[in-house]
């Protein structure tokens, strides 16, 4: 597996703050989805990728004292300050560890699309779950990502962006084809949801493909992006005055056979 683009190694600040914004862009849609589901009162979860661990805090508040929340990451740094009351924080990395144990609800948030083999570990996330329990995904289709202004330093941005995610081992679609693989698991039950949105440039979406590409800057300059279209490509997603279709997000529930 390539080496992951966004590591919080040497950027641990700056990585902090981009996953701040990923929460207030998909808080709303993860706490749909958990009521959605019905995850309450002495569940037993696990949140897998959990970064800064937004999804595991407001797991915690749902399943109460009674419950409990296993937050799995590569990189726990960020999560640590969580761990305590129903909350245990612990480094696994999902393509050489099994989950550790069976689970109410196995919750991943863009996750997938950064792993290779992908249906393989939606099978080891999928083979976690108790039965009647449910696993809760959510996964990105950046490929509807665009600036409603006519821009060529835009275009080649864009297209180096997805250059440098693709070469890093990211499937910027992967959302597209999130359904399929959970209907490909045969859980039982399947339920989805899809989200498209355009906001101002300067709104939380747009601040957070901002902070995006400054984080993949230097690997996007090493394929051959240049430092004056990175520049005006941040400068538009600043600027109140454009429109930016933010990427596709794709929700699935599926609940296993009691």
């Amino acid at each position: 597996m390539a080496d992951y683009l966004l590591t919080q190694k040497d950027a641990e600040q700056e990585e902090g703050a981009r996953l701040a914004l990923l929460e207030e862009v998909f808080a709303e849609h993860t706490a749909r989805q958990f009521d959605a589901i019905g995850v309450g009162e002495g569940w037993n979860c696990v949140d897998v990728g959990a970064g800064a661990g937004a999804a595991t805090s407001l797991l915690a508040q749902r399943v109460g004292p009674t419950g409990s929340v296993l937050s799995l990451d590569r990189d726990v740094r960020l999560l640590e300050p969580l761990a305590g009351g129903p909350i245990e924080v612990r480094r696994l990395d999902l393509l050489t560890e099994p989950l550790p144990g069976t689970f109410d609800l196995v919750h991943a948030r863009n996750l997938l699309m950064h792993l290779p083999a992908r249906s393989e570990v939606l099978r080891h996330l999928a083979a976690a779950l108790r039965p009647g329990g449910w696993l809760a995904l959510c996964e990105p289709d950046f490929t509807t990502v665009s600036i409603l202004r006519e821009s060529s330093a835009w275009r080649r941005t864009w297209s180096a962006f997805c250059d440098a995610t693709i070469a890093g081992g990211w499937d910027p679609g992967y959302g597209a084809r999130l359904l399929n693989d959970v209907q490909a698991l045969e859980l039982g039950e399947v339920h989805a949801e899809v989200v498209t949105a355009y906001r101002p440039g300067g709104s939380a979406p747009a601040r957070l493909f901002a902070g995006t590409l400054e984080r993949l800057s230097a690997r996007m300059r090493e394929l051959g992006a240049d430092g004056d279209d990175l520049a005006a490509t941040q400068h538009m997603l600043s600027d109140p005055g454009i429109t930016y279709r933010m990427a596709t997000i794709t929700k699935v529930w599926a609940q296993r056979p009691g």
